[in-house]
């Protein structure tokens, strides 16, 4: 095998100068969570992953609350922004694209105690009656750091779900959306604002719906959602949205590659509804195998797909690798061992700014389970199979591993 290995692409990769974020094509990007190069690391592993981050610059998603960052409203009136402030700090200085999402609420805006903090209780969701006090929170974080332009409202829902009626409260989310909306809106009028931010979990048993393929089923309760949001909302930038390739009922029912037609059905069917660019706030393509090779070469994959759909941003859900989260990363967890880059890492840093300017275009050999991204010079090549496979280069041929990734 004589094929370049992706995970020796990063010495020579070459350096693309920052293009304005306005660019049509698709921006790719990450979301910090609970650990993401914190301060208690020790400084070769901090460093070595920022140098990962700072590779080229990328979108950088962080949480207004949770997911690494600490209360910032304990009480009425009463902030700490240090938590959320260091995260910020990261993101500067690796030069990545800011993007926050308000998400999730202090205790006291969800009928807790003032002054204490229930992290088990993350997930629930404001009263109505403090959805203003939500929103006003949302509007000081927007003035404190106008270095960020992109805000995310909420993430999946969390807390809205109507026990009673089995469904979503698309009326009482929309409620809380339009407060955040409009109050972030009235003091940073250049923000860009998009929701609900909510799953389209698949089925694999027949059920109605108005979206479906070889990945199963949407839940029709999801689509009806957007439907209302959009109906309702006062307005919006974008369309967040998020899905896994495995049911809810039967996990992964057909192949990798086949489920991860989702992305694009579900990015043209939000952009159809909405008219607005989409966003993949968290994307969760199965492997099919458990292997670093394969969870990088299935994320690959679900990228072509949103981009061939037209997709406008892409966040990877944690950028350093979890035992629990079986799905690509950019670098290796530090309780295993040094900080390193993952079978991702380099391929990611090729694609962010080729698909940033639009410069890829992304071909596939199905017969062979081959994809590719190509722009004028070169081809990344990504073996979708768990068998070897045969790649022509020029005159050559060489091998290409099981679920292998290479640059020609």
């Amino acid at each position: 095998m004589v094929a370049v290995l992706i995970t020796a692409l990063g010495s020579w990769l070459p350096a693309f100068p920052a293009r304005p974020v306005s660019e049509d094509g698709l921006l790719l990007g990450v979301t910090h969570t609970q650990y993401s190069l914190d301060s208690w690391l020790p400084a070769p592993d901090r460093e070595a992953g920022e140098r990962i981050l700072g590779a080229t610059p990328m979108m950088q998603n962080q949480h207004l609350m949770g997911f690494g960052v600490l209360n910032p409203e304990p009480s009425p009136g009463g902030y700490d922004w240090s938590s959320l402030d260091d995260r910020m700090a990261l993101i500067s200085r690796t030069g990545g694209i800011p993007v926050l999402t308000l998400c999730c609420a202090p205790d006291w805006m969800k009928g807790g105690e003032a002054g204490t903090t229930d992290w088990s209780k993350l997930t629930d969701a404001p009263l109505p009656g403090h959805y203003a006090d939500f929103a006003e929170l949302a509007a000081r974080a927007a003035q404190r750091y106008p270095q960020v332009r992109y805000f995310q409202v909420w993430n999946e829902l969390k807390g809205f779900w109507d026990e009673t009626g089995n469904n979503w409260d698309a009326a009482g989310f929309t409620a809380f959306y339009n407060q955040v909306y409009d109050a972030v809106k009235r003091v940073r009028p250049d923000a860009l604002i998009g929701g609900p931010y909510a799953v389209f979990d698949i089925y694999a048993d027949a059920r109605p719906s108005g979206l479906a393929g070889p990945y199963g089923t949407v839940d029709r309760r999801v689509l009806d959602l957007y439907r209302y949001w959009n109906e309702h909302k006062h307005g919006a930038d974008f369309v967040s949205v998020d899905a896994s390739t495995r049911t809810k009922d039967q996990g992964l029912i057909t192949s990798p590659a086949a489920a991860s037609a989702i992305y694009a059905d579900v990015t043209r069917w939000v952009h159809t509804l909405t008219g607005l660019p989409v966003w993949w706030a968290e994307f969760y393509p199965d492997a099919g195998a458990d292997s670093d090779q394969a969870r990088a070469a299935a994320t690959l994959d679900a990228v072509a797909r949103a981009a061939e759909a037209g997709a406008a941003a892409m966040l990877l859900w944690g950028p350093q690798a979890e035992d629990d989260l079986p799905y690509g990363a950019l670098w290796t967890n530090p309780a295993a061992g040094a900080v390193e880059p993952t079978s991702l890492t380099a391929a990611w840093n090729w694609l962010v700014p080729r698909l940033r300017a639009k410069q890829v275009r992304v071909v596939r050999d199905v017969p062979g389970s081959l994809l590719k991204f190509t722009d004028a010079g070169q081809t990344l090549t990504v073996n979708l199979s768990g068998s070897a496979r045969l790649l022509r280069e020029g005159a050559a041929t060489v091998g290409l591993a099981p679920f292998g990734i290479t640059v020609g």
